[in-house]
């Protein structure tokens, strides 16, 4: 990739490098002796090809603008989105006990969670066999009340499912809308107790309470009775639509090896993982704390991309800014330099400063309009493309085409202004000395 892109632009210094000098030698020894600024002024006026330069960096500038516009505010929608929880506060990581039998890992994680919740510091601590925000989830058909439950308009039977600690819902900041959270009486001798979602209880028990029915998995072979509604929050990612879900207790359904451990405590999460891995090894020396983070961070990996594309996005709208900036300031300094002997007579003539600034500007400001006119289509075209990585925003969102327009003109503005300052200072009489 480095060999690569030094030969571009060894390439392009070559072909841009050599454009002028093939110019300048095609003129002849003749034509330049007898070259006034008056006749390189003309020439240079009749010549389209830096206007149409600028005019190409200013539409690229507008299409890239538009799009960094466009995956910028997707991310900020991203980062936005209520997750259903209060997040903030809490650190998670895995655990991977060496137990030999369901007893045995039971007793582990009840002596783990007792731990965990003496840590100073540590509001409440409880257990997932499966990581909320991994991007994985256990999905299966569900049967209610005993059989398979009819869904309205061809809906699915699809629940996502997990098994959890005591205190998960208090611990996530859930809100339980009805009945009660999974405590430490949910024992394995006591009967099954599970807790469902709104939408679960939406779409499979309409319009009843759902608390007193039973679910349980479509091969019968366990039944569990609702004892418990939670709000709808995000689960495996941030951008997932509502889907039913279901909750288990672990100590009621049988779990052995892995789970992660979720913490809520007081300051920075991560300040209480030194102290969180010193109480695992006084169960086990050998156990690491398994990817230990904040549970926003987990959830910021389901959005890794969005992430990166947006972050590549505004780097290269801010290079399409500085692209556009200095080759429009170079093209107008260029100008005004060989139209000094022109401004000269026109100052001479009675024109004044304002006005000259003005017919530098107006330049420039043509410019832009063309660059803005031609490049609305094509980001129209590339706003289409990143329909899929949108969020929240559509492909003409007219704050991002706004946003790209305006910052062309402010930039093509703000490049104008030395040129312009240099115009309107031009003395009428060194000016028509230069001739």
């Amino acid at each position: 990739m480095l060999l690569f892109t030094l030969s571009i632009l060894v390439l392009a210094a070559l072909l841009f490098g050599l454009a002028p000098l093939r110019i300048a030698l095609s003129a002849g020894p003749a034509l330049a002796l007898k070259t006034s600024a008056a006749t390189s002024n003309s020439d240079v006026g009749k010549s389209r090809t830096g206007k149409i330069i600028v005019v190409m960096q200013m539409t690229l500038c507008v299409v890239l603008l538009v799009g960094a516009g466009l995956l910028i505010r997707s991310l900020r929608n991203l980062e936005n989105t209520p997750l259903g929880m209060r997040v903030e506060g809490l650190v998670v990581f895995g655990v991977n006990p060496n137990v030999k039998s369901l007893t045995q890992g039971r007793e582990f994680y009840v002596e783990l969670l007792n731990k965990m919740r003496m840590l100073p510091g540590v509001d409440s601590v409880s257990l997932m066999s499966e990581r909320i925000g991994a991007g994985w989830s256990n999905n299966s058909d569900m049967m209610v009340d005993g059989r398979m439950p009819e869904v309205a308009n061809g809906g699915s039977r699809t629940v996502r499912s997990n098994v959890v600690g005591p205190g998960f819902f208090t611990t996530l900041g859930v809100p339980v809308l009805e009945g009660r959270d999974f405590t430490d009486s949910d024992t394995a001798a006591t009967p099954y107790a599970g807790i469902v979602n709104e939408e679960f209880a939406r779409r499979f028990l309409p319009n009843r309470n759902p608390l007193g029915h039973t679910f349980g998995p479509d091969n019968g072979i366990a039944t569990i009775n609702i004892v418990g509604v939670v709000k709808n929050h995000k689960y495996r990612s941030i951008d997932e639509a509502p889907i039913p879900m279901a909750w288990y207790e672990y100590a009621q359904i049988p779990v052995i090896g892995r789970m992660d451990v979720e913490m809520r405590v007081h300051g920075d999460p991560l300040a209480i993982l030194p102290a969180a891995r010193k109480a695992l090894q006084q169960l086990d020396p050998n156990l690491p704390l398994i990817r230990p983070m904040t549970q926003r961070a987990q959830y910021n990996l389901t959005i890794s991309s969005q992430i990166l594309f947006a972050r590549l996005a505004g780097f290269f709208g801010l290079l399409a800014v500085v692209l556009v900036a200095t080759g429009l300031y170079g093209t107008l300094a260029y100008r005004v330099n060989m139209r000094t002997a022109e401004i000269g007579v026109r100052m001479a003539m009675g024109a004044r400063r304002g006005q000259v600034v003005w017919m530098i500007l107006r330049d420039s400001l043509l410019l832009t309009a063309a660059g803005v006119v031609l490049g609305v289509p094509f980001a129209m075209l590339v706003g289409h493309a990143l329909t899929a990585s949108l969020y929240g925003v559509t492909a003409m969102d007219g704050v991002s085409y706004l946003g790209a327009a305006v910052g062309v003109a402010v930039v093509a503005l703000v490049s104008s202004v030395v040129p312009a300052g240099r115009a309107a200072s031009v003395e009428p009489l060194r000016a028509l000395r230069m001739e």
